[in-house]
């Protein structure tokens, strides 16, 4: 192989590793909501994560519609298994 194939092929493999480096799935139960777009995940070893869901922009608590927010999101996820990619 050429030297310039050689370095495409590695900067390829080192972009591989890198994309699928953060690809972690966590299954648990919703055991909190911090706001309209944070929620904390108990997987069955106990593990809490703390959830920020990718895409959205929710309120914060203090800000105009916080709470009604966080009222949604309780009320879809809460106590419910999930499943986070």
């Amino acid at each position: 192989m050429s030297e310039i194939t050689n370095k495409f092929l590695m900067a390829f493999l080192v972009a591989l590793a890198a994309s699928s480096a953060g690809a972690e799935t966590i299954t648990g139960k919703v055991v909190g909501v911090s706001d309209g777009d944070t929620i904390t995940v108990l997987d069955a070893e106990r593990t809490q994560y703390k959830i920020r869901v990718s895409g959205i922009d929710a309120p914060e608590k203090a800000q105009a519609f916080g709470q009604r927010s966080k009222a949604s999101m309780s009320e879809l996820v809460f106590g419910k298994d999930v499943e986070v990619v």
